[in-house]
């Protein structure tokens, strides 16, 4: 019986330690989705001006192009902002786990945003940081 016992409460505290883990994987999850609306923002800002000055290239040279040409400028056009902008959305990536990733994280969203004017409200990581702080 002493046994048993002991078993269950063995097994208790590994249930609890992977729930306490999965808790943890879950919430820098859900801290990592934070950054999505600067990302978007900012995706959508690069795809604006590729729009445009993809527009003003093929409308100069529409009569000498081919669509098979078209088709391969905007799809270079596509590429070239997408190897732009994927290593600094790396630098928006977060788990959440560390303050000071969460510092660092806060801090490139207001620099793009300031310097994208993008407006995204960083006030939940703000408040994260500081409760981490405490």
């Amino acid at each position: 019986m002493a046994a048993n016992k002991e078993d269950r409460l063995r097994k208790a505290m590994e249930a609890q330690a992977i729930n306490t883990e999965e808790s943890k994987e879950f919430e820098a999850w859900w801290d990592s989705l934070e950054t999505v609306p600067t990302i978007k923002k900012l995706r959508a800002y690069a795809e604006r001006i590729r729009v445009a000055e993809l527009k003003k290239c093929l409308s100069k040279k529409s009569d000498d192009m081919s669509k098979k040409t078209r088709r391969a400028v905007d799809d270079l056009s596509r590429c070239i902002v997408n190897k732009l902008l994927h290593g600094r959305m790396q630098h928006l990536r977060c788990d959440g786990s560390d303050s000071r990733t969460l510092s660092e994280t806060l801090e490139n969203m207001q620099a793009l945003n300031r310097m994208f004017r993008l407006e995204t409200e960083v006030a939940v990581l703000e408040q994260k940081i500081r409760a981490q702080q405490r």
